[in-house]
């Protein structure tokens, strides 16, 4: 895993991990036995080439700080992050991904889902800096701008129905 993160930094409040990256995955591992995270998974035959990291704001409760300074209502679900591996992008791993978790939030009753790309319009980014995805990704999904966290991220919202 890139940095060592196995998608546990934003499981805790503080916005961090544990220090290792076995540690890390020794939490994701535990996490993910007790139903406390989940993913949608993109697979080429055996083989998971990316995910969509997904939940509800207790699940995922790290850098929740801006709702509060900006007065907007916490989401039932939160999308903070992908992994794709690093010889499949640009193949529409994260994509799918995506689609799988909003398959997924539907089945689980649906509701207000956040999303925190990036806005690289105009701008080149290396594909390994696009962990929170990308908002033109997000808008063909039915996505809509909040609020701009900085000069180019974005809180992106949408409304998904439930299965």
């Amino acid at each position: 895993m890139w940095g060592g993160c196995w998608c546990v930094v934003l499981s805790d409040p503080k916005g961090k991990g544990t220090g290792s990256a076995s540690r890390n995955k020794a939490l994701k591992k535990k996490l993910v036995e007790e139903d406390k995270s989940h993913s949608a998974l993109v697979y080429d035959g055996q083989d998971v080439v990316g995910w969509c990291l997904f939940g509800p704001p207790a699940e995922i409760p790290g850098r929740m700080g801006a709702y509060g300074r900006l007065g907007l209502a916490q989401p039932d679900w939160r999308i903070p992050c992908f992994f794709v591996d690093r010889d499949r992008r640009k193949e529409g791993v994260a994509k799918a991904a995506l689609e799988g978790a909003l398959r997924m939030i539907a089945e689980k009753g649906g509701g207000v889902v956040d999303a925190y790309p990036l806005d690289v319009q105009g701008k080149s980014y290396g594909s390994s800096f696009l962990a929170g995805g990308t908002s033109a990704m997000f808008a063909r999904a039915g996505f809509h701008p909040v609020v701009k966290l900085g000069s180019r991220k974005l809180v992106m919202r949408k409304v998904v129905r439930r299965r």
